[in-house]
C-alpha cells in the first residue's frame, strides 16, 4: 500500500482549516499531524462528521482525547500531563512560589485550566498568575504583577514569540527566576531569542530526546531527517511518531479505508511506534509520555 502525503497549510485559522478539512475528508483517509488547538479541534469535528480517522493532533487539549473523540488518535501525552509534570518538578525541588503567566486566548486558556485542576495535587505551591491580551500585549504590567510575589519559579503558559518578548521584558529590569515552559516553546525559535539567557530553563517534553539513541526511534528518526535536509528537533520527532502510528494501522489493516482504520485502531493493543508506545482501548489518551529539557545559554538543549 502506497501512503500519499498532501499537505494543507491553516494559518493557524479555525474557519480556514475547517474548510481546508472539509475538502480534504473528500478524499483522504486519513488527516494527521494537525497543529494547534485552533485548527485541530475544528479538524476533529470535520473528521468525526465523515468518519475519518484524525491521527497525532500536535495539541493538548482535553476535547481531543478521551471517549468523546470519536475519531481522534492522540500521540502526544495531553496538556494535564504536560502541566502535572511542571508542577512536579517545581514541588520537588523546592522551588513553591510559582508565578504565571498565560496568553488570554483558546491556548493560555486551555492550559490555564489544567493549571486549575493540577493544582490540587501541589498543596505545598503557592500560585499567582497574571493574563495578558496577545493582540496588544503589555508585558511589563504582566511582569511588574508576577514580579511582586517574589517568585522562585516562573511558569510560561504562552507560545514561543510571547514568551521570549516576556523574558526579555522582564531581563530589562531584573534576573528571571527558574523558568518553566510548555513543550511548545522547545523549539528553534525560542532557543534562538534565549541566547545569552544566564538564567535556568527548563521545558516539558512530550516526546523522548530527539538526539539520544536508547530506543528504535530515536535512533531512525535522526536518519530520516537528515535524508530531508532537517536537523533533529521535539517537533520534528512528534511528527516522525505520528507518522508511524499511521503507517501502523495502514499495514495492519488489509483494506486501508477509513472505516477500516477507525475500526482497527479502536481496537488494536498498544501500538509499539520505536519504543514509544501509545494506545486507544478505553479512554483514549494515547500517551501519557512527558519528560523535561534544559536549555542552554548558547540555545541548545540537555535533555
Amino acid at each position: 500500500t502506497q501512503i500519499v502525503r498532501k499537505p494543507h497549510d491553516d494559518g493557524n485559522v479555525a474557519d480556514k482549516s475547517t474548510q481546508l478539512a472539509t475538502k480534504a475528508v473528500a478524499s483522504a483517509q486519513a488527516l494527521i499531524s494537525c497543529f494547534g488547538s485552533v485548527g485541530c479541534l475544528p479538524q476533529q469535528k470535520v473528521s468525526a462528521t465523515a468518519g475519518v480517522p484524525l491521527i497525532g493532533p500536535i495539541a493538548g487539549a482535553a476535547p481531543l482525547r478521551g471517549k468523546a473523540a470519536t475519531t481522534t488518535y492522540a500521540v502526544r501525552a495531553s496538556a494535564s500531563s504536560e502541566v502535572a509534570c511542571l508542577l512536579n518538578f517545581a514541588s520537588t525541588t523546592g522551588l513553591s512560589n510559582v508565578s504565571v503567566l498565560v496568553q488570554d486566548d483558546g491556548f493560555g486558556k486551555s492550559y490555564a485550566a489544567e493549571l486549575d485542576k493540577a493544582a490540587a495535587n501541589f498543596p505545598g505551591l503557592k500560585i499567582t498568575r497574571s493574563a495578558f491580551n496577545p493582540a496588544s500585549p503589555d508585558y511589563q504590567k504582566s511582569m511588574t504583577e508576577l514580579a511582586a510575589a517574589q517568585p522562585t519559579v516562573l511558569l510560561l503558559l504562552a507560545n514561543s514569540a510571547h514568551s521570549t518578548q516576556f523574558l526579555t521584558t522582564w531581563k530589562s529590569k531584573a534576573s528571571p527566576p527558574f523558568v518553566l515552559n510548555l513543550a511548545g516553546q522547545a523549539n528553534g525559535q525560542f532557543a534562538s531569542g534565549m541566547k545569552g539567557y544566564d538564567g535556568a530553563a527548563a521545558f516539558a517534553t512530550v516526546t523522548p530526546s530527539p538526539w539520544e539513541t536508547k530506543i528504535d526511534a530515536q535512533r531512525e528518526y535522526p536518519r530520516i531527517a537528515k535524508s530531508a535536509g532537517m536537523a533533529p528537533s521535539y517537533l520534528g520527532f512528534e511528527s516522525y511518531l505520528n507518522a508511524r502510528a499511521l503507517i501502523e494501522a495502514v499495514t495492519q489493516t488489509k483494506s486501508p479505508t477509513k472505516t477500516e482504520l477507525v475500526r482497527w485502531l479502536d481496537n488494536a493493543p498498544r501500538l509499539d511506534l520505536g519504543g514509544y508506545s501509545v494506545g486507544y482501548g478505553g479512554d483514549k489518551l494515547g500517551s501519557n509520555f512527558t519528560d523535561l529539557a534544559l536549555l542552554r545559554s548558547d540555545g541548545t538543549y540537555r535533555h
